[in-house]
């Protein structure tokens, strides 16, 4: 193994001596432009690596959020039940505070979902933008 390291913005595969880079621009084929095919993936690749990064805050928040209304909720139920004055209703009160947190929680999960959505969407979009690049670069 060489103890080389790879150069920033490079893709180490693990394999010494092999530059992809360099290969696929090796590879000539009639009517493909290898740099711009190679441009074309490093967009994708720079788009995946966004998505994924907002995925990952927005999934961090968002359990965040879900622990803080779950604490939230049952603070409140343990203050309310622990009354005295409502001694007889703390099956009822904690039956609320318990509907209120799957409330909230659904609403939070209802936010993850719609995240999803916007994720995939940029995907689609980055997919239809490397087509139409496609489509524009062998003349279809």
């Amino acid at each position: 193994m060489s103890d080389e390291k790879p150069k920033a913005g490079t893709i180490d595969w693990n394999l010494p001596g092999l530059d992809f880079a360099k290969l696929i621009e090796s590879c000539q084929i009639s009517g493909v432009d290898m740099k711009a095919l190679l441009e074309m993936e490093k967009k994708n690749i720079d788009a995946l690596i966004e998505v994924n990064r907002s995925a990952y805050e927005s999934w961090r928040n968002l359990m965040a959020r879900q622990a803080e209304v779950f604490q939230e909720t049952m603070t409140a139920i343990a203050a309310e039940a622990g009354n005295e004055a409502v001694a007889g209703r703390r099956a009822e009160i904690a039956r609320q505070g318990f509907e209120t947190a799957l409330a909230n929680m659904r609403q939070l999960a209802e936010t993850a979902t719609e995240q999803q959505k916007q994720t995939i969407d940029i995907l689609r979009r980055r997919f239809e933008e490397g087509m139409a690049a496609l489509r524009t670069r062998g003349g279809a």
